[in-house]
């Protein structure tokens, strides 16, 4: 997760959340729920839990008290990728199936899938109240984005779930154009349920 997807999910949430408050995750082999945040605390956020301080040079130059760097080992930050269905997983059981309808925004990085484990869990969430908003950089051979991809014509019953590539990359893709291509995809699928 980078600061500036961050900073587009907390405005994002600051429109759309009732609450204002902001649920976060992180995922590696599994998924681990990070503290809520206020849109409007969202600097203070991305300082504790969206980024990893450097390695200092000098033992005074460590960043004091990062959170997300205490807990890298228990949340396996380093090793390689990502179980994206375990996420899926355990996010949409964190979704109350009465509620009201939900924007998952799930950045894509080093994620892995294996077999149809992940088509599957998203099947069986196809009829729940979340939408799962996938957010990655443009690779057309990503094993995730190809079956992001072929979702829409294999699968028509999954409506809840969208691939946003921005332009060439997130980082990249101005605001407006970021926040137009997340919310279209979301609010069509809220006029069909």
């Amino acid at each position: 997760m980078t600061a500036d997807v961050v900073r587009r999910t907390a405005a994002l949430g600051a429109f759309l959340s009732d609450t204002s408050e902001v649920d976060a995750w992180i995922y590696t082999s599994q998924a681990h729920r990070l503290p809520p945040f206020k849109p409007a605390e969202a600097s203070g956020w991305i300082r504790d839990w969206a980024v990893l301080p450097k390695d200092p040079l000098f033992t005074e130059d460590a960043v004091p008290g990062n959170p997300l760097a205490r807990h890298a080992r228990e949340y396996g930050l380093g090793r390689e990728g990502g179980d994206v269905d375990a996420a899926v997983r355990d996010i949409a059981r964190s979704i109350p199936r009465d509620g009201v309808p939900t924007l998952v925004l799930f950045h894509l990085w080093g994620a892995h899938i294996e077999g149809t484990a992940l088509a599957d869990r998203l099947r069986a969430t196809a009829d729940a109240n979340v939408f799962w908003q996938f957010l990655a950089e443009n690779s057309p051979g990503d094993e995730v984005q190809t079956l992001l991809g072929r979702l829409p014509g294999e699968a028509p019953d999954i409506r809840n779930v969208h691939l946003y590539t921005g332009w060439e990359e997130l980082e990249g893709t101005p605001d407006y154009f970021f926040y137009r291509g997340v919310l279209k995809a979301f609010m069509r699928w809220r006029r069909s349920v």
